[in-house]
């Protein structure tokens, strides 16, 4: 299959080698000329391995030339609508990388496009391909843990120590004019929490521009969401913790299960008295980067299929409204 790949940041790039691993035609579009030596490295790897790398600087135009079967959006946030609105209007099926955009413009737009021309829209939201994750996600819907009563998540990392080849202070993510904010980009954890829960009645947000980091977005952000029957879960995301931490615990009425994404590790505790823990561990030979293989190939299987690929359009637009919310309740 062809793919235009738009924006080859390290997200970009990382599809784009994915791709070209599982053999399809892929072209990359560009909205700038300048190269960064980042950039300058990929281009080079491409060269030396033989791959000639098609580009353009012209949206219209790679669609027309290129004519892909499906575009990849892989650009700051706040360029992601503009690129899906364009592609879509042009029939072309949609991956994009969370969050779908950074508001709530467009989005109507998109949908009807999406429905009117039968294209596919997949979110990039790869954790829902995490092995321990999935796991996770089984036993609760078996009922391993009971009736669901509370849940925690916890992400923290330090925005320093994201990319050793750039400086955090050019790049989006402390910006609200990129689309950043620890919201928006740590989205990966709200998405987890609606995959397994659904939306939340109501949300309760506390948090701002806190950490020493520059920038105006939002670094530090604490939500407790309010489910039927008083039952809610609490969601911690930061800019600034060292070294990272990411943590979901959920509690029921029969015990707890707890997913330690750097301890690579899930626990399943029972309630009953003297009852053992049960200790699951990611599989031997697991790469990080299995995720993105995986999800990729669903979403060129819902192509080929004609099926709704497993994070549609509609599970990213009810994440954006939940962070919107979030982002709302402390002014951001």
């Amino acid at each position: 299959m062809k793919f235009l790949i738009c924006g080859i940041g390290s997200i970009g790039q990382r599809h784009y080698k994915n791709l070209k691993k599982l053999g399809h035609d892929l072209a990359i579009y560009r909205f700038r000329k300048t190269t960064t030596p980042f950039l300058e490295k990929f281009l080079k790897e491409q060269k030396d391995a033989g791959n000639d790398v098609k580009t353009f600087y012209d949206m219209k135009e790679a669609l027309k030339v290129f004519n892909p079967d499906a575009v990849f959006v892989t650009n700051p946030n706040s360029s992601h609508m503009e690129t899906a609105l364009l592609s879509a209007k042009d029939k072309r099926h949609l991956f994009i990388e969370k969050p779908i955009t950074d508001n709530l413009r467009g989005v109507k737009k998109l949908q009807e496009l999406v429905k009117k021309n039968s294209l596919k829209v997949m979110v990039g939201y790869n954790l829902r391909y995490h092995p321990l994750l999935k796991k996770m996600k089984e036993f609760f819907d078996a009922g391993e843990i009971g009736e669901f009563l509370s849940a925690r998540v916890e992400m923290g990392e330090n925005m320093e120590d994201w990319h050793p080849w750039e400086d955090y202070r050019t790049t989006y993510a402390p910006y609200k004019s990129g689309g950043g904010g620890v919201t928006l980009c740590f989205s990966h954890d709200i998405d987890y929490l609606y995959w397994f829960l659904g939306k939340p009645k109501k949300v309760f947000s506390v948090g701002g521009k806190i950490s020493p980091l520059e920038g105006d977005a939002e670094d530090v952000i604490d939500s407790l969401w309010e489910f039927k029957g008083k039952k809610m879960a609490s969601i911690h995301l930061d800019y600034w913790q060292r070294p990272p931490r990411r943590i979901f615990e959920l509690v029921g009425t029969k015990g707890r299960m707890n997913w330690d994404y750097y301890a690579k590790t899930l626990t399943v505790f029972s309630r009953k008295p003297g009852g053992e823990a049960k200790v699951f561990k990611v599989p031997e030979g697991f790469d990080r980067n299995d995720m993105f293989i995986e999800e990729v190939k669903d979403f060129i299987g819902a192509i080929k299929n004609n099926k709704e690929p497993s994070i549609p359009l509609g599970s990213g637009i009810d994440v954006l409204k939940i962070t919107m919310d979030m982002k709302k309740k402390i002014g951001f």
